[in-house]
C-alpha cells in the first residue's frame, strides 16, 4: 500500500479484473458527486465506486488494461506529442466534468493515477480530495521537464513553456497550447520556406559566441565523464543544466525569449568538476 499523506493507495487483482483503491482515513458520505459519476459515462473519467470498508472511505476503479503516466516513463522518455495529447485530454475532461457540475479540482494529476489505453488518456476523480487544479497542473511539468527526450527540440520547447507559464498564480491552458499551435504553424512554414529555398534546416538553428562556449564546455564534460551525452542530458541532479543547454540551442526559431524562466530546482552546471 502506497501512503503520499494524503490518502492511500493499493492495487487489487481478482481473476481478470485489476482495481485500483484510493483511501482515506474518514468515514464514507455520498452527495450527488457518485451517483452523477455512476450515471454518466463521462470521457477520459474512470468510473469510480465508494464505499465504507475498515473506518475508511474507499474509492475503486477499473485498471485493467490501462497503464499509468509513471508505469510509461519508467524508461521511455516523455515525448512532444505525448505531452500535447495529455494536455488535450485534460482540458476535455475539465469541460465535460463541469457539464455535470463536477468540481476539476477533484481530478488527480499525479503520474501514477494518470493512465493510458489505445490512443485515449484517463483521469481518476476522487471526490475526497479537492486540490487546486492549477497548482497540480503545475507539478505534473516538473514531471513532463523530468522525463523529456532531450533529443525531441519540440518537447522540450512544449515543457519549457508550459513549466514557465503555469508558475503564474492565474493561469489560461487552453491559451497557452493555442498560442503554442500558433507557434508551431509559424516554425514549421518558415521550414518550409527555408527548404525551398535549398537552405540546409539547421541553418534554422543560431548560436551567439556565449552559446557556443556552453556547448563546447558540455563537448569537455562528456568527454571528462567518458559517457554519452544522452547519459549526462539524463543526469537527475543537473536536469536543470542540461535542459538550459538544449534550450539555448532553440532561440533562434523565433520561440521568444527564455532568459526570464525559473525552475524550483535551479542548479547549472559549473566548470569546476570533481
Amino acid at each position: 500500500m502506497k501512503n503520499n499523506g494524503l490518502f492511500q493507495a493499493e492495487y487489487e487483482t481478482k481473476l481478470n479484473k485489476v482495481y485500483l483503491h484510493l483511501m482515506v482515513d474518514k468515514e464514507y458520505h455520498e452527495d450527488y458527486q457518485m451517483p452523477m459519476l455512476r450515471q454518466n459515462q463521462i470521457e477520459g473519467v474512470l468510473v469510480a465506486e465508494g464505499c465504507f470498508v475498515e473506518g475508511k472511505s474507499r474509492y475503486t476503479y477499473e485498471v485493467g488494461g490501462l497503464t499509468s503516466m509513471a508505469m510509461m516513463h519508467e524508461k521511455a522518455a516523455m515525448k512532444e506529442q505525448t505531452i500535447r495529447d495529455v494536455v488535450s485530454g485534460l482540458l476535455a475532461v475539465t469541460e465535460n466534468l463541469q457539464e455535470y457540475l463536477l468540481s476539476p479540482n477533484c481530478i488527480l494529476l499525479e503520474p501514477e493515477y494518470i493512465f493510458y489505453e489505445e490512443g485515449q488518456w484517463y483521469f481518476c476523480y476522487f471526490p475526497e480530495m479537492e486540490l487546486d487544479l492549477g497548482k497540480s497542473f503545475h507539478q505534473l511539468t516538473e514531471y513532463f521537464v523530468r522525463t523529456l527526450d532531450y533529443g525531441d527540440a519540440q518537447g522540450i520547447f512544449l515543457a519549457y513553456e508550459l513549466h514557465k507559464a503555469t508558475l503564474q498564480e492565474h493561469y489560461d491552458l487552453k491559451q497557452i497550447m493555442e498560442d503554442y499551435e500558433k507557434h508551431e504553424m509559424e516554425r514549421k512554414a518558415a521550414e518550409d520556406e527555408a527548404t525551398g529555398r535549398g537552405q540546409e534546416l539547421g541553418n534554422v538553428f543560431c548560436l551567439t559566441d556565449e552559446e557556443e562556449q556552453d556547448m563546447e564546455m558540455a563537448d569537455e564534460y562528456v568527454k571528462y565523464r567518458g559517457v554519452s551525452m544522452v547519459e549526462v542530458l539524463r543526469e537527475e541532479n543537473d536536469w536543470w543544466g542540461s535542459l538550459k543547454m538544449s534550450a539555448k540551442k532553440l532561440r533562434g526559431r523565433r520561440w521568444g525569449n527564455w532568459d526570464d524562466l525559473i525552475l524550483e530546482s535551479e542548479n547549472p552546471m559549473e566548470r569546476d568538476w570533481p
